[in-house]
């Protein structure tokens, strides 16, 4: 973000010229980058870290203003945690690409996926389900011995989180009484992994515009097919279908093409980011189901990679993983304690404050432990496999 700074200190100076200097070199941070070096120093110099701790908060802040349902936090409401979902979705089809193209072997890929995603998801299924029985209506030994306990323990684990979402007597009294109601995503997250060999197999055979526009459009109709058929199903079976992986797969797909584009030395174009984030904001209905694809892809794409630089939240640890698993239940227990009805912002302040212990504890002492030495997200760039 060097000419970012260099605006902010010309205008320091105050005079006319330096205010005019100024206003060019921050324009400048928005123009695509000029060169196939500029993208490929990029991909070492990356904004992924930091837009997945953005969109993570932006989940919890939904969360708490969706939960709680206090008027003070009603304006939560109005972010959108759908985008953020989406948004996760494509940086992990770029970053997943990455981690399967730089393993020495298939099984190398998998454990590495394995120890990323399963050391702390255990961990929260695990945590809830023993450190929430205080809160269960129940006494302490009917919860332990409930069917309902080892019904969540067990479904959750296997990430069947639709067959178990509640603990027995946990959060009868909150207007929502689901334990995790994120972990959802984290299934499709897993089912992306899978797909990713094949993916890439295609992408290797047939180039990744055939390959990927294959994936990235035979996804959007199944969403949209699903989604229609949903609108007229009182069960609502084709609207959980229509969320599901294949339905889900473009975004993953865009992101996967955001990396092969870069490796050729493309810059996501800026104007196409500002036509898909008018796009995403003004569409509505079956139009916005059909354009959110390409409106998420191309706005984070360019953020991540041709926007201004943004806060190197990457030196630190990748805590966005752990923000996102442990705010849910967080947030229902102090609820549940009656902190929001007491005083809406201490919760809050109370919920970003346990949120981030608990992201950064898993990090230091879970993650990053299970990780070992795995290296973070300084794309090097390698030969072109996209045509």
């Amino acid at each position: 973000m060097r000419r970012l700074r260099e605006a902010v200190a010309d205008v320091s100076c105050a005079g006319p010229q330096h205010i005019a200097s100024a206003a060019r070199a921050f324009l400048a941070s928005f123009k695509p980058l000029s060169s196939e070096r500029n993208v490929r120093e990029r991909l070492r110099d990356n904004n992924f870290d930091a837009l997945r701790v953005i969109f993570a908060s932006i989940v919890v802040f939904f969360h708490m203003g969706i939960l709680a349902g206090r008027p003070a936090l009603a304006w939560m409401q109005y972010l959108s945690a759908t985008f953020a979902v989406q948004a996760f979705f494509v940086v992990s089809g770029f970053l997943v690409t990455v981690s399967f193209e730089r393993s020495a072997s298939l099984s190398a890929y998998c454990g590495k996926r394995f120890r990323r995603i399963a050391p702390a998801y255990v961990a929260v299924v695990v945590a809830a389900a023993l450190l929430l029985a205080p809160l269960s209506t129940l006494s302490s030994a009917r919860y332990f011995l409930s069917a309902g306990f080892w019904e969540y323990l067990g479904n959750n684990l296997l990430m069947m989180n639709f067959r178990a979402p509640t603990l027995p007597g946990v959060f009868q009294g909150n207007p929502l009484p689901a334990v995790n109601g994120s972990l959802w995503t984290i299934k499709v997250e897993v089912g992306f992994y899978v797909v990713v060999p094949f993916m890439v197999w295609l992408v290797r055979r047939y180039g990744a515009r055939r390959a990927l526009g294959l994936v990235f459009f035979g996804s959007v109709a199944w969403h949209l097919i699903f989604g229609e058929l949903g609108s007229h199903d009182p069960l609502g079976l084709y609207a959980r279908l229509a969320k599901q992986l294949p339905g889900e797969l473009s975004f993953f797909a865009g992101g996967a093409w955001a990396y092969y584009r870069a490796l050729e030395g493309r810059s996501p174009p800026f104007l196409l980011a500002v036509a898909g984030a008018i796009a995403y904001a003004t569409a509505s209905g079956l139009v916005f189901e059909a354009v959110a694809p390409f409106a998420v892809v191309a706005l984070v794409s360019w953020a991540a990679i041709a926007g201004p630089r943004l806060p190197p939240f990457g030196r630190y640890g990748d805590f966005s993983y752990g923000i996102y698993l442990y705010h849910f239940p967080i947030v229902q227990a102090l609820i549940a304690l009656g902190l929001f009805a007491w005083s809406s912002w201490i919760a809050v302040l109370v919920t970003i404050l346990a949120v981030a212990c608990c992201s950064v504890i898993s990090w230091f002492f879970l993650e990053s432990p299970a990780l070992a030495g795995r290296a973070q997200h300084a794309l090097r760039p390698r030969r072109s496999l996209a045509s």
